[in-house]
C-alpha cells in the first residue's frame, strides 16, 4: 500500500498538508501509533506515523521530533487534530524540510481505524496473491495436460511475468530459454547450480538459480531466471515444478533407449560410416582400483568382432542375451558390481543417488548412470551402452576435434559435484574403411591411458607414433608382451631389490646416454653399465639395437602408466 492509498481513502477522510507525487508514491510497510518523546525505538522503515502531537510543548520541538521520524525510515506521517483543534504551522514546515508526506486526520477518525484499514488491504491483497498462484498453477497444469512444449511455456510464462528465464542442464545444455546464452554466460550459472551450498541462489550476474526437483546435481535440471525488477518472480516455483514434470518425461524416454539399446545392440558394424566417433568413459570411484581387464576389449574369448554377444553393453552369458547390468570397480578395488540396471527406478533420477543406507554395490550402479546421463546430455544424440569391463562405451556424429572440444568444455563444468570421482575419456573417429569396432578399441586404450591427475580427463586417440599405435592394442596383450619381455627383470629385482627396471627407465628417457642416466639417479657410471648388462643378460634382448631397444621401451611403458617416458 502507499501513502497515496490512505489519503484517497474515502473512510478514513484525511487532508493532505504537504506531499509532491514521489512521496506519495512512497510504500507503507504497516501503521504505527506513538507519542513518546522519542519515538525512535517504536518507528520501523517504511512505517506511517500516526501522532496526537502530544509531544508537541513548542514550535521548537517540531524539527527534532520530524528530524527523528526521517532518521527511522518512516514513510510519512498522520497527525491528529483533537489536541491543538489544528495542525500547527510548525509541524508542516518541519515535515517540508524533511521531505515527509504529512497528512491531517479528522477528529472523529480514530487512530486504530487507519491500522484497521491497512490490515483489511493487506489481507484483501494476499487473498488476491493466492488466487493468482491458484490461477497460474491452473494455468500451467493444462498446458502441460495439453501437450505444450516446455520451450512455449516458458517463454509464456517468462512475457506474463516480465523476467528472461532459462532450463538449464549441469553441463550447460540449454533446454529451453527466453534468449540466446553464451557459453561464457553459462559459466556462472552452472557453477551456481553445482557449487553453491544451497539453491535458490544467485550467481554474480544477478541471475537467480533454482533447482528443478531435488536430488542429484549432476542430472537435474535448473530454472534460471533474470528478473527485471529485484524482487523474485512469484511463479519460479511453479514453473520449477512443472519443468520437473518434463525432466521426468525426458529421463523416462533416455532410461527406455537404454533397456532397447542394452537388450538388442545394433553391430558396430550396422553403423554409418561418414564422421562417427566412438567414445569411451572409465569411470574410477574416490579410493578405486583400476584393475586390468580379463580379456581384451573388442572380441571376448571364442567371440568374433562382429558377434553380436560382443557388443558394448553384453554381459557374457551362457544365452546371450543382455541382462542390461555391467560391473564397476569398486572403492578398495574390492570386487565389481553390477551397474547401469535400467529396470525398475531409475539410478539417475532426482532423489534417487541420495538413497540412504545404500550398499557399495548400489553406489557403484547410480554412479555409472548418472555418468551415462551426463554424456547423453552433453552430446546430445549419443548412443550409448555399458561394457562387461563396467566402462561406458558411445557412437556419435561428429568430427573427432568438435566431440573432444564439447567433452571438455561441457563435462569440466562437472568438477564441483564430483566428490572425488574421476572420469577418463578416449575418443577416437572412425577411419576411412575402418570398422566401428577398431574405433571403440583405439576410444578405450586411449582411456585407459591415465597420464592427466585431474577429475575428468578426455584424450583423443591420434595415433601419429608408434607408442600411440601401441595403445591401440588390447590392454590384456600389452601386459603379456610386458611380462615376457621384463619378466625376468622384475623377478629379479624383487629377489635382490637391484633397481634394474627403475635403471633401465631412465636409461631409455636419457636415450641411451650413460653419463646423463648415472647423473640423473646419482649413481656412478659403471654401475649403470653393470645394470644395463644385467638387463641384457635376462632379457635376451642389447638396448644399444634398435628393435631391441623399441621391446624394451614399450614394454616399460606399459608397465610404468606413463604416457611417455620423456615425460619423467
Amino acid at each position: 500500500m502507499r501513502v497515496r492509498d490512505i489519503l484517497d481513502a474515502p473512510q478514513l477522510r484525511m487532508r493532505l498538508l504537504h506531499g509532491d507525487e514521489a512521496a506519495l508514491e512512497r510504500q507503507v510497510a504497516r501503521v504505527c501509533t506513538t507519542d513518546m518523546p522519542d519515538p525512535r525505538p517504536f518507528v520501523t522503515p517504511g512505517a506511517l506515523v500516526c501522532t496526537g502531537l502530544v509531544w508537541r510543548h513548542a514550535p521548537g520541538d517540531s524539527d527534532r521530533y520530524i528530524e527523528m521520524l526521517d532518521a527511522a525510515g518512516a514513510a510519512g506521517v498522520v497527525a491528529g487534530r483533537a489536541l491543538h483543534g489544528h495542525v500547527p504551522e510548525d509541524v508542516v514546515a518541519a515535515c517540508e524540510r524533511r521531505g515527509l508526506p504529512l497528512l491531517a486526520s479528522p477528529q472523529s477518525v480514530p487512530f486504530s481505524r487507519v491500522v484497521e484499514h491497512l490490515a483489511e488491504q493487506a489481507a484483501e491483497a494476499r487473498w488476491g496473491r493466492v488466487r493468482s498462484d491458484a490461477e497460474q498453477q491452473r494455468r500451467l497444469l493444462a498446458a502441460v495436460a495439453g501437450g505444450s512444449d516446455i520451450g512455449e511455456l516458458l517463454a509464456d510464462v517468462a512475457a506474463a511475468q516480465r523476467i528472461s528465464a532459462w532450463l538449464v542442464t549441469a553441463t550447460g545444455r540449454v533446454v529451453a530459454g527466453t534468449a540466446p546464452l553464451t557459453e561464457d554466460e553459462l559459466d556462472p550459472v552452472v557453477a551456481t547450480a553445482l557449487g553453491a551450498p544451497r539453491l535458490p541462489a544467485v550467481t554474480a550476474g544477478a541471475m537467480r538459480v533454482l533447482q528443478v526437483g531435488t536430488g542429484d546435481r549432476m542430472t537435474a535440471w535448473y530454472l534460471v531466471i533474470r528478473p527485471s525488477t529485484p524482487d523474485p518472480a512469484p511463479v519460479a516455483a511453479d514453473l520449477a515444478a512443472v519443468a520437473e514434470l518434463y525432466r521426468r518425461r525426458a529421463a523416462d524416454r533416455l532410461h527406455l533407449d537404454w533397456e532397447l539399446t542394452d537388450r538388442f545392440p545394433a553391430p558396430h558394424t550396422d553403423r554409418p560410416a561418414a564422421s562417427t566417433v566412438a567414445l569411451v568413459c572409465e569411470v574410477q570411484l574416490p579410493g578405486a582400483h583400476v584393475a586390468a581387464p580379463p580379456f581384451p576389449f573388442g572380441a571376448g574369448p571364442g567371440l568374433s568382432d562382429g558377434d553380436p554377444r560382443n557388443a558394448p553393453g553384453r554381459a557374457p552369458d551362457s544365452t546371450g542375451i543382455s541382462l542390461g547390468r555391467a560391473p564397476i570397480r569398486t572403492p578398495g578395488g574390492g570386487g565389481t558390481v553390477p551397474g547401469g540396471d535400467s529396470g525398475g527406478a531409475h539410478p539417475a533420477d532426482p532423489g534417487h543417488a541420495a538413497e540412504a543406507g545404500r550398499d557399495s554395490s548400489r553406489e557403484g550402479a547410480d554412479v555409472v548412470a548418472v555418468v551415462r546421463a551426463v554424456l547423453h546430455d552433453a552430446l546430445p544424440g549419443i548412443t550409448t551402452s555399458v561394457d562387461h569391463e563396467g566402462r561406458l562405451v558411445g557412437v556419435c556424429a561428429g568430427a573427432q576435434d568438435e566431440v573432444v572440444r564439447a567433452l571438455r568444455r561441457r563435462l569440466g563444468r562437472l568438477t564441483p559435484a564430483l566428490n572425488g570421482i574421476r572420469l577418463t575419456l578416449g575418443v577416437s573417429a572412425r577411419q576411412p574403411g575402418e570398422s566401428m569396432s577398431g574405433a571403440v578399441a583405439a576410444a578405450a586404450a586411449a582411456a585407459t591411458v591415465r597420464d592427466d591427475e585431474r577429475p575428468i580427463a578426455v584424450r583423443a586417440a591420434d595415433l601419429d607414433t608408434a607408442a600411440d599405435l601401441f595403445t591401440a592394442v588390447p590392454g590384456g596383450l600389452r601386459r603379456r608382451f610386458a611380462e615376457r619381455v621384463l619378466g625376468p627383470v622384475l623377478d629379479y629385482d624383487r629377489k635382490n631389490n637391484a633397481g634394474l627396471l627403475d635403471t633401465l627407465e631412465v636409461f631409455l628417457a636419457c636415450e641411451g646416454s650413460w653419463r646423463e642416466s648415472a647423473a640423473r639417479m646419482h649413481l656412478h657410471l659403471n654401475t649403470v653399465r653393470y645394470r644395463i648388462g644385467r638387463v641384457a643378460d635376462l632379457t635376451g634382448r642389447d638396448p644399444n639395437r634398435l628393435d631391441d631397444r623399441l621391446d624394451l621401451y614399450l614394454a616399460v611403458r606399459t608397465l610404468s602408466g606413463r604416457a611417455a617416458l620423456a615425460e619423467k
